[in-house]
């Protein structure tokens, strides 16, 4: 009995590692394809669905599609009905496994276990490296499904067990039911659906018992998505509920299909040979197919109809999780997916430089129109910008806790750099709004001559500020280039007057308050103008390698 547990147990544990490790070495291959094939999302639902399934087909795995999608989701870059028909695809491409296991290729376990060894400890070239781990895994995979197959052989020669298990076919609600719950217990649909076929070709499950058990594996594996949605925003719990639902609904009428025996004949029409131990896996694959298939194409049509009951369930809700009120594009579920995380990064880094130019704006406004009301909104505005750098640097850490490639583990310093310096930048607009109160206190008045030299350099220091702006958004190198060409020019400007200001002073055409204050003000601008020009140079480099 302990033999048959702990078989039973490596052998379910082996199929999951493989399927996880395997899913990783996918999306460090494939982890741009699936960003760029996120962003071709319409509102087309069959393009929509078509999506979904080649994305799942790349990554080997619905629940990471899922995550993927509702952390888009949470960052505002995918909407819910974009996202429901995504969900309807993923479906079909999770059951590409079950197909691969029911091919026979698991005589290849320890061929493909060693070849995958080989590469992942020789080749040089990281790619080759990440395709040694794809080949790795599927001989771990492979393994683990004859384990658990050899485990459960002798079995069919217990009486009592063969009585236990016909349970599921005589009782379509029993079978559902021990889909459902062994699909939750293992957080993998194509692991509950590998051991299905395990049992099934050891003679201990028959085809019929098998369908129901199968309808309950696609109600289980949904149970990721509300993982995923737990702490996020309405839209992503709504998509875990649409999931739900979609596979509630095809269970019934399916059920009704196969208790009346009009399924089981289909798959017998589209699957080569009688059902038997030698041939049942290839018809399990096939039903799991063809389920997921006929469900999404029966859905499509009505998807605007199940979101709208879905809203109605599960009503608009507003609640943050960050310590900025401002934080839209940091999701969590994405860090496993280090591309897209990156990517959602960028854009929260893009939004705090929009706070920041704005923060910058508003100090200035207040120096040149004396206004004591900007001080307080420049405080607490730089308070902002202050927990938009924790947020960020905090996920970008979390990030690098991942296993990276070496391009996206480059992109994390400079990443990290640029929200320093945008802080950095907020730090010196608190500075200059400081520099009014100075002045408004003091009653200190600037000559038109010392005006018309400070509005100078902030003109520069706007145009600079847009550009980066611009060029974190898009990394475009014109952009960068601006900006630097800008920064030269504001480092002449910025000699030239701290020069003429000190001849104004020597000549008594300018008080020594007014002067110093000039002065400090002019150093905030300058040292402003060096952050916006690092800040150029790191989108420079992520230009470099954009790919």
């Amino acid at each position: 009995m302990k033999e048959l547990i702990f078989g039973i147990l490596g052998g379910l544990g082996l199929f999951i590692f493989g399927m996880k490790y395997l899913s990783e070495g996918l999306q460090n291959i494939a982890s741009s394809k699936i960003r760029k094939i996120m962003t071709k999302l319409t509102n087309n639902p069959f393009k929509g669905a078509t999506l979904g399934a080649v994305v799942t087909s790349i990554v080997q795995s619905s629940s990471v599609t899922t995550v993927i999608l509702i952390g888009l989701i949470n960052a505002g870059i995918v909407n819910f009905v974009q996202g429901a028909s995504v969900v309807l695809g993923a479906n079909i491409g999770t059951t590409i496994t079950a197909q691969m296991i029911a091919f026979k290729i698991s005589k290849y376990a320890f061929p493909a276990l060693g070849i995958g060894m080989v590469l992942m400890f020789t080749a040089k070239k990281e790619k080759l490296k990440f395709w040694g781990q794809i080949i790795f895994s599927l001989g771990i995979i492979f393994l683990g499904l004859q384990t658990m197959s050899a485990v459960v052989k002798p079995l069919k020669d217990v009486p009592a067990i063969v009585e236990f298990f016909l349970i599921f076919s005589k009782n379509p609600i029993m079978g559902i039911l021990a889909g459902t719950f062994l699909t939750v217990l293992v957080q993998s649909s194509s692991a509950s659906i590998g051991m299905l076929i395990a049992l099934s070709t050891a003679g201990l499950i028959d085809f019929n018992a098998a369908l129901y058990i199968l309808l309950g594996d696609n109600i289980g594996t949904t149970i990721t998505a509300w993982l995923a949605s737990i702490g996020g925003t309405v839209s992503a719990k709504r998509l875990a509920g649409f999931h739900t639902l979609f596979n509630i609904i095809g269970t019934v009428y399916f059920s009704l299909l196969i208790y009346t025996g009009l399924y089981g004949r289909f798959i017998d029409f589209i699957t080569p040979g009688a059902v038997a131990i030698d041939t049942i896996a290839r018809h399990i694959a096939n039903a799991h197919t063809s389920f997921n298939i006929l469900n999404t194409l029966v859905f499509v049509p009505l998807i605007p109809f199940f979101v709208r009951l879905i809203e109605k369930i599960i009503p608009e809700t507003t609640k943050s999780v960050y310590l900025s009120d401002n934080v839209k594009f940091l999701q969590e579920n994405l860090i496993e997916t280090p591309d897209l995380a990156i990517e959602s990064a960028r854009k929260e880094i893009h939004q705090m430089a929009k706070s920041s130019a704005q923060i910058l704006g508003i100090a200035m406004e207040g120096f040149f129109n004396r206004d004591p009301k900007t001080i307080k909104k420049v405080h607490k505005f730089e308070e902002n910008i202050d927990k938009f750098q924790y947020d960020i640097t905090l996920y970008l850490s979390k990030i690098s806790n991942e296993r990276l490639s070496n391009k996206i583990s480059s992109k994390l310093p400079s990443l990290i750099h640029t929200i320093n310096d945008i802080e950095r930048i907020s730090d010196h607009a608190v500075g200059i709004s400081n520099i009014t109160e100075r002045a408004l206190k003091n009653n200190v008045k600037f000559s038109d001559t010392a005006i018309t030299d400070l509005k100078s350099v902030s003109d520069i220091l706007n145009q600079m500020a847009a550009s980066s702006k611009k060029a974190i958004e898009f990394y475009d190198q014109k952009r960068i280039d601006q900006i630097m060409i800008l920064e030269e020019k504001l480092n002449m400007l910025y000699a030239d007057f701290i020069d003429k200001q000190t001849d104004r002073v020597m000549e008594g055409k300018c008080t020594t308050r007014a002067s110093l204050l000039f002065i400090d003000l002019m150093h905030n601008m300058e040292r402003i103008g060096d952050h916006l020009m690092n800040i150029a140079k790191a989108a420079s480099y992520h230009f470099a390698y954009k790919e």
